[in-house]
């Protein structure tokens, strides 16, 4: 039987996928913000001049912006794990409130007979 139009469904490993991707991709740009910052502190060390200031001062725009990607991208992956946390949660709680349904109960017998009445 399909999911009913406008019901929430949850592919379980469709989550977990991408939470893998968003954990790759923040370590490949922290890696990528250690290289940048040790080019920079390269740089500072032997090489003053003009240029040089320039160079670094757009090397900490960069570090400073990218540092905000980071927190957005951080944000984004722990908003994804959360709410993966709590589409599990709701499953449980409804398998634990449904779960007695049908199971031969009063209360069950009365709900199976109002809903599928003879």
């Amino acid at each position: 039987m399909g999911t009913p139009s406008g019901m929430l469904t949850k592919d379980e490993q469709a989550i977990q996928t991408a939470l893998n991707g968003l954990e790759q991709q923040i370590s490949s740009m922290i890696t990528s913000g250690q290289t940048v910052e040790r080019i920079n502190a390269e740089v500072s060390q032997a090489y003053v001049s003009g240029a040089s200031t320039a160079f670094q001062s757009n090397i900490a725009d960069w570090i400073q912006r990218y540092q905000k990607v980071m927190q957005a991208f951080q944000h984004l992956t722990d908003s994804t794990a959360g709410a993966n946390q709590v589409l599990n949660r709701a499953e449980e709680d409804a398998h634990v409130i449904g779960g007695n349904w049908g199971g031969g109960s009063s209360t069950s017998n009365h709900v199976t007979s109002v809903l599928n009445p003879k």
